[in-house]
């Protein structure tokens, strides 16, 4: 199932490679002009059809002239990246995953280039946040997804349902379509999906500068218990308990009625069960408000790359309104400026929801090394969708693994 990558493993190693590979004079920095520049980029692969719009972006950018792009769309990225990066030869431009930016950032393998984009100020805001570490903005986001409520609407008119817009509705929505063998709402027992129940009560694992751990909170346990009730009364629960790999099965399978799933559900929907009809709305809003995670990828330059001026040259193309418009336009990833939402919408209303979550996401990015803490969390949420962990047990194991990290 689609979820955020782990955190790479051999990271630290590049730093110490990198620390003595500085500049050249000749491109030591990333204002200059430069032209005939061979610049190489790593990526991974989305889909075939995402691949082959990144070729055409890649082919226009070249055909102007001024610098060319060898682009490799690499089966084991994280393997290649990592062995570029420890060897001192990264490539120019790669994708950064946003759950990795603090590792690269804290081992300074990246230039930072986020503000030297045109217009930095028209990306989401949490987007620049998730790509900032201590201060630093180091790279633009190149599109994002938000998690929503996704919903088959053939039974929500069978029940006589309205999509729900608070907790006691879409509790209240998933006991009526609670049928013996198939729960009215299925999502993976993970931070990454439960995440949004938390921000939606005023909860998070940490405090916003991710120095102090704040789980001990009524407002997380308020979370934790109402999905943990909501599970234990049979009306949520796991896609694996019920025969799915994750929410988007679960749909389209017929296995539940709603899931908790990002933007990328679209194309799953449509390749693997295009008769299923389904609708998208925001999820329900909690004790604080509305609330969502969000999650992206950055187009990163490397410090030890030798053509940083072509390097920004080309993200600062790939990130224009029209080049960004025109790689997102026939995908479910949306545009990561602001002002291209509307157009972006204009032929797929229905992922308008999607798009709304861009202004009130949480990020879902730490520190270097608190990928740990997150794997006892997880663990704790899988133990309280069996039912055989305790809320509290939860909180105090989380909380303890993340104190162990950030001190």
């Amino acid at each position: 199932m689609p979820k955020p990558h782990k955190t790479l493993a051999v990271i630290a190693a590049a730093a110490l490679v990198l620390a003595g590979c500085g500049d050249d004079g000749n491109s030591g920095g990333t204002s200059g002009p430069e032209t005939g520049a061979k610049l190489s980029m790593y990526a991974f692969s989305s889909s075939p059809a995402e691949d082959a719009v990144l070729r055409k972006a890649i082919a226009d950018y070249n055909a102007k002239g001024r610098n060319t792009v060898d682009l490799k769309v690499l089966p084991e990225y994280d393997t290649a990246l990592t062995t570029a990066l420890a060897g001192g030869e990264p490539p120019d431009v790669f994708y950064v995953n946003d759950n990795k930016l603090a590792d690269f950032g804290k081992n300074g393998v990246l230039e930072p280039i986020g503000d030297k984009v045109d217009n930095p100020g028209d990306f989401y805001e949490t987007l620049k946040q998730s790509f900032t570490y201590k201060g630093t903005y180091y790279c633009p986001p190149k599109d994002f997804s938000t998690l929503q409520l996704v919903y088959n609407t053939a039974d929500f008119a069978a029940a006589n349902l309205k999509p729900p817009t608070t907790w006691d509705e879409l509790a209240a929505a998933a006991k009526a379509l609670t049928k013996p063998g198939h729960p009215g709402l299925a999502m993976n027992p993970e931070f990454y999906r439960w995440g949004a129940f938390m921000a939606q009560a005023g909860a998070w694992p940490t405090n916003d500068d991710v120095t102090k751990m704040t789980m001990d909170t009524a407002e997380m346990r308020a979370a934790l218990t109402y999905v943990t009730e909501n599970h234990k009364a049979g009306y949520f629960a796991s896609p694996a308990g019920i025969g799915a790999g994750w929410g988007g099965e679960a749909l389209g399978k017929g296995l539940a009625s709603m899931t908790v799933e990002g933007n990328w559900i679209v194309g799953a929907m449509k390749n693997d069960f295009p008769n299923v009809k389904y609708a998208v709305a925001e999820l329900p809003a909690g004790p604080k408000g509305k609330g969502t995670m969000s999650y992206s990828v950055c187009y990163g330059v490397a410090k030890a790359s030798k053509n940083k001026a072509a390097a920004l040259d080309f993200v600062k193309f790939l990130t224009s309104p029209d080049e960004q418009f025109a790689v997102t336009k026939e995908f479910p990833v949306m545009p990561s400026r602001k002002s291209l939402a509307d157009k972006w919408l204009a032929d797929k209303p229905e992922l308008k929801a999607f798009v709304a979550g861009g202004d009130y996401a949480k990020k879902s990015v730490f520190v270097p090394g608190f990928s740990t803490a997150i794997d006892t969390f997880n663990d704790g949420i899988q133990g309280l969708a069996k039912g055989n962990k305790q809320v509290g047990d939860v909180i105090t194991s989380t909380a303890k693994a993340g104190s162990d990290i950030l001190g």
